[in-house]
Protein backbone atom coordinates (compact mmCIF):
# COMPACT_ATOMS: atom_id res chain seq x y z
CA UNK A 1 0.00 0.00 0.00
CA UNK A 2 2.84 2.43 0.78
CA UNK A 3 4.45 1.76 -2.58
CA UNK A 4 1.20 2.69 -4.34
CA UNK A 5 1.31 6.09 -2.68
CA UNK A 6 4.90 6.63 -3.81
CA UNK A 7 4.05 5.50 -7.35
CA UNK A 8 1.03 7.81 -7.46
CA UNK A 9 3.05 10.80 -6.26
CA UNK A 10 5.77 10.09 -8.82
CA UNK A 11 3.16 9.65 -11.54
CA UNK A 12 1.54 12.94 -10.55
CA UNK A 13 4.86 14.71 -10.86
CA UNK A 14 5.36 13.16 -14.30
CA UNK A 15 1.91 14.42 -15.33
CA UNK A 16 2.74 17.95 -14.15
CA UNK A 17 6.13 17.99 -15.89
CA UNK A 18 4.68 16.64 -19.16
CA UNK A 19 1.88 19.23 -19.19
CA UNK A 20 4.31 22.05 -18.36
CA UNK A 21 6.74 20.99 -21.06
CA UNK A 22 3.95 20.69 -23.63
CA UNK A 23 2.77 24.18 -22.67
CA UNK A 24 6.28 25.57 -22.98
CA UNK A 25 6.64 23.99 -26.41
CA UNK A 26 3.28 25.42 -27.43
CA UNK A 27 3.88 29.02 -26.41
CA UNK A 28 7.69 29.43 -26.44
CA UNK A 29 10.44 28.64 -28.92
CA UNK A 30 12.71 26.86 -26.43
CA UNK A 31 13.97 24.28 -28.93
CA UNK A 32 14.70 26.06 -32.22
CA UNK A 33 15.37 22.82 -34.12
CA UNK A 34 11.92 21.47 -33.24
CA UNK A 35 9.64 23.03 -35.87
CA UNK A 36 6.58 22.07 -37.85
CA UNK A 37 5.12 18.60 -37.58
CA UNK A 38 7.83 17.43 -35.16
CA UNK A 39 6.81 20.08 -32.65
CA UNK A 40 3.11 19.31 -32.98
CA UNK A 41 3.75 15.56 -32.69
CA UNK A 42 5.85 16.06 -29.57
CA UNK A 43 3.14 18.19 -27.95
CA UNK A 44 0.45 15.63 -28.79
CA UNK A 45 2.53 12.75 -27.44
CA UNK A 46 3.24 14.64 -24.20
CA UNK A 47 -0.44 15.45 -23.66
CA UNK A 48 -1.54 11.88 -24.44
CA UNK A 49 1.09 10.45 -22.09
CA UNK A 50 0.05 12.83 -19.31
CA UNK A 51 -3.60 11.85 -19.74
CA UNK A 52 -2.68 8.15 -19.71
CA UNK A 53 -0.67 8.55 -16.50
CA UNK A 54 -3.47 10.58 -14.93
CA UNK A 55 -6.02 7.88 -15.77
CA UNK A 56 -3.83 5.23 -14.15
CA UNK A 57 -3.42 7.36 -11.02
CA UNK A 58 -7.19 7.92 -10.90
CA UNK A 59 -7.85 4.17 -11.22
CA UNK A 60 -5.40 3.41 -8.40
CA UNK A 61 -6.99 5.99 -6.09
CA UNK A 62 -10.45 4.69 -6.92
CA UNK A 63 -9.39 1.08 -6.27
CA UNK A 64 -7.74 2.01 -2.96
CA UNK A 65 -10.83 3.95 -1.91
CA UNK A 66 -13.10 0.97 -2.66
CA UNK A 67 -10.82 -1.38 -0.72
CA UNK A 68 -10.78 0.99 2.28
CA UNK A 69 -14.59 1.17 2.27
CA UNK A 70 -14.89 -2.63 2.38
CA UNK A 71 -12.71 -2.84 5.48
Amino acid sequence: MKTNIIQNITGGLVVIVAILFAGMLTFNDILPNLNGWKRITTIIVLVLYASYRFSRIYKDFKKDNQQNQRI
